[in-house]
């Protein structure tokens, strides 16, 4: 993956305000040592979706203040704010043109995948997010294993 380079603790705050939302500490590491990223075409980045039995490949991970707008939380999570749940922010994307998502706090914490696109035939207006992992660590790992 390569990497959008280093953030400051004080641009975690700010996207934390800007969004009412507190991170999650592996979460925040992962920005802390990463500030998100490309994955290479080269690198294995499939993530299973067990709810509807396919596979997703992650594109990139969204950093904070990375030089490109395209590639920030903030730029994503403000444009689809008003369809996002109370406590979730977008932290990347997927080849199949969805959104990966995290939802900060609450019974529903955890990573998701948004079809916005309807890509998946199991997807329409009643239900198009579908369940990852429990925090960002084993999301992170899932990746991993797939690159290791």
């Amino acid at each position: 993956m390569e990497s959008f380079g280093k953030v400051q603790e004080e641009s975690i705050q700010k996207i934390e305000n800007l969004f009412h939302v507190v991170l999650p500490e592996d979460y925040t590491k992962f920005l802390l040592d990463f500030n998100g990223g490309v994955i290479f075409n080269t690198e294995p980045s499939e993530v299973y979706l067990k709810d509807i039995a396919q596979f997703i490949n992650i594109d990139v991970l969204y950093g904070i203040d990375t030089g490109k707008s395209e590639c920030d939380i903030e730029y994503w999570t403000d444009k689809y704010f008003d369809e996002l749940l109370e406590n979730t922010i977008i932290i990347g994307d997927s080849l199949q043109h969805g959104f990966i998502v995290m939802i900060c706090a609450g019974e529903n914490a955890g990573v998701y995948y948004y079809d916005d696109s309807y890509y998946f035939e199991e997807s329409n207006d009643e239900g198009s997010v579908y369940w990852i992992a429990e925090n960002f660590e084993e999301f992170w790992k899932m990746l991993k294993n797939y690159r290791n």
